[in-house]
C-alpha cells in the first residue's frame, strides 16, 4: 500500500509538471521569435533586466528554462554577464507566479479548462488557436495534478517513513537538503512549491518546514542550468555559477534571519488558516527580498563587446 501511495503521489507531480510544460510550450510557440529581441532590447539597465527576467520566466513557466536560455545567449555573445545576472534575479521572482496561482482553490473548477483546450486542439488547424488550446489544457492539468497529489498525501501521511522524512525537515539543514535534492531530481521548484501546499493543506507539515524546503528548492533549481552549461563555453558556465551563488547566499542569509526573526510565523499570522497562501507568500517574500538586496548592491557593468541579434520570420541572424 505504501508503494501505491508513493506512486500516486509521483503521478500527481508528473501531471502537474506536464501541465506546466504544455503551458511553457504554448507560450514559447507564440513568443519564440520575440524572446531573443525581448532579452536584448529590454535589458538596458538592472531594473529593466530584472523585470524582463521575471516576465520571461512567467511566460515560460520555468526559471530553469529562462536561466538555460540566458546562459545560451551569453555563450553566443548576445548578452553580457552583467545583464545575465539581473535576468536570473528576475527569473527567481517570476517563478513565484505558479505558487501564487496554485494557492487559490481552483482544484474543483480549473480542470474544466482542459475541455475547451482539447476542443481547440481537435478542431482548429490555426497555429494561434492550437497554442491557446495547448495553454488551456496545460492550465487545467496543473490542477488535476494538484488534486491527484492531494488524494495521494491523504493516504501517504499514515506511513511512518514518510512522516519521519517530514519531521527531519524541521531541522534547517535537513529541510534545505531535502528541498535541494528533490528539486534537482524533478527539475521544477514550482512543482515542489505546489506539493508543499498540498502537504500543508492536509496538515502534514508546517510553515517553518515548508520555509526550509523552499530555501533548498531555490538552490536545487540551479541544477538544470548547471547541466546545460557543461556543453557550452566559459561564459555560460559563469552564468550557471552566478545562479548557484546567488541562490545559495540568498538562502543562507534568510536562514540566519529566520533563526533570530520569526519570519515564517509572521507570514503565517498574516494569512491565518490558509497554509497554501502562507507557503506562496513565504516563497514570494524570499525571492523579492533577495532581488531587492541584489539591486542595491554597487555592481557595475564591465564594458564588453556584445553581439546584436536580428530576427526575421524565417531565420535569425547574429551581427556584431
Amino acid at each position: 500500500m505504501g508503494i501505491m501511495a508513493a506512486l500516486s503521489l509521483a503521478v500527481g507531480v508528473s501531471v502537474f509538471i506536464f501541465g506546466m510544460l504544455l503551458m511553457k510550450y504554448a507560450l514559447e510557440n507564440s513568443f519564440r521569435e520575440k524572446l531573443g529581441v525581448i532579452l536584448e532590447k529590454f535589458t538596458s539597465n538592472r531594473f529593466s533586466s530584472v523585470f524582463t527576467g521575471a516576465f520571461v520566466t512567467m511566460a515560460m513557466q520555468s526559471s530553469s528554462a529562462s536561466s538555460v536560455l540566458t546562459a545560451a545567449f551569453v555563450d553566443s555573445g548576445i548578452l553580457s554577464l552583467y545583464r545575465a545576472f539581473w535576468i536570473i534575479v528576475g527569473a527567481n521572482v517570476g517563478t513565484t507566479f505558479t505558487g501564487l496561482l496554485t494557492a487559490f482553490s481552483f482544484t474543483e473548477t480549473a480542470p474544466a479548462f482542459c475541455i475547451p483546450g482539447i476542443i481547440l486542439l481537435s478542431m482548429s488547424k490555426k497555429r494561434k488557436l492550437n497554442s491557446i488550446g495547448i495553454f488551456l489544457t496545460g492550465f487545467g492539468l496543473l490542477f488535476v495534478g494538484m488534486a491527484l497529489m492531494g488524494e495521494a498525501t491523504g493516504e501517504i501521511k499514515n506511513y511512518d517513513f514518510f512522516t519521519e522524512i517530514l519531521i527531519s525537515c524541521s531541522s534547517p539543514v535537513m529541510g534545505i537538503l531535502t528541498g535541494c535534492l528533490f528539486t534537482a531530481v524533478i527539475q521544477s521548484s514550482s512543482a515542489v512549491t505546489a506539493l508543499l501546499q498540498t502537504l500543508g493543506n492536509d496538515g502534514i507539515l508546517g510553515i517553518r518546514q515548508a520555509f526550509y524546503i523552499i530555501l533548498g528548492s531555490n538552490i536545487g533549481t540551479c541544477a538544470t542550468c548547471s547541466i546545460a552549461s557543461m556543453g557550452l563555453k566559459a561564459g555560460a558556465k559563469k552564468v550557471s555559477l552566478m545562479h548557484i551563488l546567488y541562490n545559495f547566499f540568498g538562502a543562507v542569509i534568510f536562514l540566519v534571519i529566520a533563526e533570530f526573526f520569526p519570519l515564517p510565523e509572521i507570514v503565517e499570522n498574516y494569512f491565518p488558516g490558509n497554509i497554501k497562501t502562507q507557503i506562496a507568500a513565504v516563497n514570494i517574500v524570499f525571492n523579492i527580498s533577495t532581488a531587492v538586496f541584489a539591486l542595491v548592491l554597487p555592481i557595475r557593468e564591465k564594458q564588453t563587446q556584445v553581439r546584436h541579434i536580428v530576427f526575421s520570420k524565417r531565420a535569425s541572424v547574429i551581427v556584431k
